[in-house]
């Protein structure tokens, strides 16, 4: 797991100065949070769905980014809310089911069955993942565990996706691979560790 306070201060540490600049430009977090989703959910459709995969990576980078300065520019403000966390929550689901849901099209498109039923594993399981712990937190329980949050399962997509733009192709079958079994064993994990704690309550 990337969540730790470490990468979270050198996450802050990055988006400090770009949020700095949202805010003198008027941005809001929910309107950042607006603009990311939008951008992530365009460029999967226009590019990575076609295969484009070098400019869609690099994009798709980009606005994924300003997911940690959504929540940078609501800390300068002093508007951290229960509703921007959970508008964030949201389009986050949203912005991961359009890419996985994209690269599961464009696998269709080359009638490669394989990996288009390992997106969609991907894509399910991805998922499953959020709702695992919004679900277990919701009944009072612990769900911080497991293999592979979001930041984890966006660098498997933009590594698979940039390494297959510039050529490599077969680090996208490779990353398509990772991001369904990490995925997979994410959930499990959350689904034992819940089942522990309600066995001792």
């Amino acid at each position: 797991m990337l969540g730790n306070s470490k990468a979270r201060n050198l996450g802050k540490l990055i988006a400090t100065p770009f949020a700095k600049i949202f805010i003198k430009l008027g941005f809001t977090p929910d309107s950042i949070t607006l603009l990311g989703t939008t951008g992530v959910v365009l460029v999967s459709v226009i590019f990575l769905a076609n295969g484009q995969f070098l400019i869609g990576s690099v994009l798709f980078m980009l606005f994924v980014g300003l997911d940690a300065v959504d929540g940078t520019v609501a800390r300068l403000l002093n508007r951290n809310s229960k509703w921007g966390a959970f508008f964030d929550s949201v389009l986050d689901r949203i912005a991961d089911g359009a890419v996985l849901g994209s690269l599961a099209f464009y696998f269709a498109s080359e009638q490669n069955v394989t990996y288009f039923v390992l997106s969609l594993i991907s894509l399910v399981a991805s998922e499953i993942v959020s709702y695992t712990k919004a679900r277990a937190e919701g009944l009072g329980l612990n769900c911080d565990t497991g293999l592979a949050e979001r930041p984890e399962r966006v660098i498997v997509v933009v590594a698979g996706t940039f390494l297959a733009g510039i050529g490599i192709n077969w680090m996208l079958l490779a990353s398509i691979w990772v991001l369904a079994a990490i995925s997979v064993i994410t959930v499990i994990q959350r689904m034992l560790f819940v089942l522990k704690q309600t066995k001792i309550l």
